[in-house]
């Protein structure tokens, strides 16, 4: 399942008219820790699982977070 969409949905206030790629840093667009932690809690809900926290340590950009809901979804 692709969840690039449902990033940029939740990312959309924050974004100030930045555009959202798969390969956008978190940091380069303003999004910060409390934000993405934020997001993550919200995915975690929405697929069923939990990231580790060395896992949510290893995400800078949004392909980062893609890949790893990708993973977690196939185990």
């Amino acid at each position: 399942m692709d969840y690039f969409d449902k990033i940029k949905e939740a990312l959309a206030d924050k974004l100030n008219g930045k555009e959202l790629t798969m390969d956008s840093s978190f940091k380069d667009l303003g999004i910060d820790s409390l934000d993405l932690v934020d997001l993550v809690f919200a995915l975690e809900e929405e697929i069923g699982t939990t990231f580790e926290d060395d896992e949510l340590l290893s995400i800078k950009t949004v392909k980062d977070l893609c890949d790893l809901i990708d993973r977690k979804t196939k185990k």
